[in-house]
């Protein structure tokens, strides 16, 4: 039975029952209780000292009641662990006792303070323009050409830019001195576009037919006269600089 094989194990070790005691943690009567059989069923908690202080594991003790399939092993590391400390004086012990209890109380703080820590997403930071022009400048002045701008949760997503509107030919959809969020998705007929055109850059609805003419439309159709035009034969040059991110899209003009 377990209790023979504990006793030849104790007697292996050499370790006498007051060394035992001491090594193990385990009170020397409680310790007498069951090398005699006294205590037929003694605590798992209080056996698993023992035999790690005489640098064996359960496994040893072919038919102790723990000793099932389900039944926790300690891995080599733990093994190896278990086995230095049997060979430590009290006080070696009593060290590692007093680690094992700090770093145990550390690993359980760490776990509470990120379970409880609310991870906050990092602010978005794009390059807010003062005007559409200043969109196209090669080396931007910060706090003259553009302003570092955060976007904000109602901000649509996935802006590359923004610039100021400046003037009344986008009205309703974009104000005076509002701000269009741009993206660098390719355009399509229909799409609201920044544009740079023989150095002049502006904010329009984008149009290309089968002819190759290019339209640029203003959506306030009371400002026709922002219209740009540019025949294919006309030598004009038009850069599109991003398609202007908005919540709908708006028809193109039935007529020119």
């Amino acid at each position: 039975m377990w209790l023979t094989k504990f006793n030849e194990l104790r007697k292996a070790s050499g370790m006498s029952l007051d060394v035992l005691s001491e090594r193990s943690g385990v009170p020397k009567g409680t310790l007498a209780k069951i090398t005699s059989g006294a205590t037929k069923t003694p605590a798992l908690e209080t056996v698993k000292s023992l035999v790690y202080a005489m640098g064996y594991s359960l496994a040893d003790l072919d038919d102790f009641p723990a000793n099932s399939k389900n039944a926790p092993s300690l891995s080599d590391e733990a093994m190896k662990i278990a086995k230095d400390y049997s060979v430590l004086d009290r006080y070696g012990q009593q060290a590692v006792r007093d680690l094992v209890i700090t770093e145990k109380k550390r690993c359980e703080d760490d776990t509470q303070f990120i379970n409880n820590m609310q991870m906050e997403p990092e602010p978005v930071i794009i390059n807010l323009y003062s005007e559409p022009a200043a969109a196209g400048i090669a080396v931007p002045t910060v706090g003259k050409d553009y302003t570092p701008y955060e976007l904000k949760p109602e901000d649509p997503k996935g802006a590359s830019y923004a610039v100021r509107v400046q003037g009344d030919s986008m009205e309703p959809a974009f104000h005076d001195g509002g701000i269009a969020f741009v993206n660098h998705d390719a355009l399509d007929n229909g799409d609201i576009g920044v544009f740079c055109v023989d150095g002049g850059t502006v904010i329009k609805q984008y149009y290309h037919d089968p002819l190759g003419m290019t339209y640029l439309f203003s959506l306030n159709r009371k400002r026709k006269d922002a219209d740009v035009l540019i025949h294919p034969s006309s030598g004009q040059t038009i850069v599109c600089q991003g398609r202007v991110i908005t919540s709908k899209r708006y028809p193109l003009p039935s007529t020119y």
